[in-house]
């Protein structure tokens, strides 16, 4: 729940003006389909919005993973085609790996002196 902003707290129905029943169509009284007769609705709460620091983390690890995934797509593309070594699939590997991670590495520190 520490994710969430209460907007309001409980409010007084607006169906209603509090009371719990209304008057239907034909004059009769009837319980408020708004607050179901307690003549109070429960607060609005809405997820807090993501810091802007977190937002361009979260795009810089999309980009990354998208990175990663171009490069699974050559990778295999190569490997089916060609016949690879297990060494040299393995050393493809790791330095695709070591340059996305250095990629995000150098993003976050770039934005961390940049963003002040």
């Amino acid at each position: 729940m520490h994710d969430l902003i209460a907007l309001e707290e409980d409010l007084v129905c607006q169906e209603c003006n509090g009371l719990g029943k209304i008057i239907d169509h034909d004059g009769r009284a009837d319980i408020c389909d708004g607050c179901y007769g307690l003549g109070y609705v429960r607060g609005v709460y809405r997820a807090k919005p993501l810091s802007r620091s977190k937002v361009k983390l979260r795009r810089a690890l999309l980009g990354t993973f998208g990175g990663l995934g171009v490069f699974y797509a050559v990778f295999l593309f190569f490997l089916i085609r060609y016949s690879i070594g297990p060494v040299i699939t393995l050393a493809v590997l790791l330095a695709g790996h070591l340059v996305a991670v250095t990629f995000l590495v150098l993003y976050i520190l770039y934005r961390a002196m940049h963003d002040n």
